[in-house]
């Protein structure tokens, strides 16, 4: 990162002073989410733009509609998104999930979304970066029955959370149909528990849910595990 621009391969974005930054996590996030062909995409809670970007990179032929309630992100986003190559296929709402979801029909066949990690954790004095980890405006309840909403029947919704959360959000969704089809531990490295999950849902009939885990390092103190390195090599240009 170089004078406060992040420089992935195929394009570059800038984060200001919000309080969502990239990270590991996220860019693990984005690379994780697996989906067949979609055609148009909602990132709930997009930042500044990092996880549209890299849908937008990695599902060529998808629109992509992104909402951010935060006016600085999502100001900052508009930005980056017409700054990429792909500015013809985005397009960014500022406001809340819960509004914008009052007026779309179900319309998408993925939704991603890194939801704000903490329920109840004692909070940053920064307001931004309360907002973009404490589910104040999103909870599990409203973020499950919006994405229900919007959801395409044969669509798959994917999320980012804190492992100590992960039960309280595959309950949410499971009230509102939607079934846990794919859990992925993310871990600092193979002795270390588990600090986050990938999970996906759909509507379909489940059969079992697939398990899976990402450590980032060989070891405690190690080197960058065999996905990590792959993740870096696909991503980024060092």
């Amino acid at each position: 990162m170089s004078g406060g621009i992040f420089q992935f391969k195929e394009f570059a974005m800038r984060q200001g002073s919000s309080g969502q930054r990239i990270n590991t996590d996220s860019c693990a996030f984005a690379d994780l989410v697996q989906c067949d062909f979609p055609e148009r995409i909602l990132d709930i809670g997009c930042g500044t733009g990092v996880l549209t970007l890299m849908m937008a990179q990695k599902f060529v032929q998808a629109h992509i509609s992104a909402v951010e309630i935060d006016s600085g992100d999502a100001e900052i986003a508009a930005e980056n998104f017409a700054a990429s190559p792909w500015r013809e296929r985005l397009a960014i709402e500022n406001l809340s999930v819960q509004n914008f979801a009052r007026g779309t029909l179900p319309t998408f066949d993925l939704i991603v979304c890194n939801p704000p990690f903490f329920k109840e954790s004692t909070k940053s004095q920064n307001p931004a970066r309360a907002l973009a980890r404490h589910d104040d405006q999103l909870p599990a309840a409203d973020l499950s029955v919006v994405i229900s909403k919007m959801l395409l029947p044969d669509g798959v919704a994917w999320l980012l959370c804190a492992a100590e959360e992960q039960a309280r959000w595959v309950e949410a969704f499971e009230k509102e149909g939607l079934s846990l089809l794919q859990k992925t531990a993310l871990a600092d490295n193979p002795e270390a528990v588990p600090h986050g999950f990938v999970l996906s849902f759909s509507r379909a009939v489940n059969y079992g849910v697939t398990e899976d885990r990402v450590n980032y390092r060989t070891g405690p103190g190690g080197g960058r595990s065999p996905w990590m390195a792959d993740h870096r090599e696909r991503w980024f240009p060092f």
